[in-house]
């Protein structure tokens, strides 16, 4: 009797401290070259410290992920980086597909040219007075 109630408490004690963990796995695509996997990504979890990078066919996986709503980072150099706010419930694996563009880069202001036509006559005649 002793070692059924022993066994059983063990078990009770198990149970009580085993936390089902989650997970996080996607694909990033290369927006710029016709969605192909993105290699080397860099994928990153804000409220939990951690961060991976994705493979040659643009797969990342994080495991042990606690339940909740989790901040996703997803930059590569070059392109605009993206936030995806993910819920990841208990017991169960969030799958991602996103894809990543290039920066725009912001146009420097044209350079404003104007004249009159004064200022083109006078230029005219100052270059024919210099031939002469």
């Amino acid at each position: 009797m002793k070692k059924i109630f022993i066994l059983f408490a063990l078990m009770i004690c198990s149970l009580s401290f085993s936390q089902e963990t989650s997970a996080i796995k996607g694909k990033i695509l290369d927006g710029e070259f016709f969605n192909e996997p993105l290699l080397m990504a860099s994928v990153s979890i804000d409220n939990a410290d951690i961060s991976t990078q994705t493979n040659f066919r643009g797969n990342f996986e994080f495991t042990d992920i606690t339940p909740g709503t989790h901040d996703v980072l997803v930059q590569f150099v070059g392109y605009d980086p993206i936030h995806i706010e993910i819920t990841v419930k208990e017991g169960e694996q969030a799958e991602i597909l996103e894809t990543l563009y290039a920066k725009s880069l912001p146009m420097p202001s044209a350079a404003k040219v104007s004249s009159t036509t004064k200022d083109v006559l006078s230029s005219l005649e100052l270059a024919a007075n210099k031939t002469r």
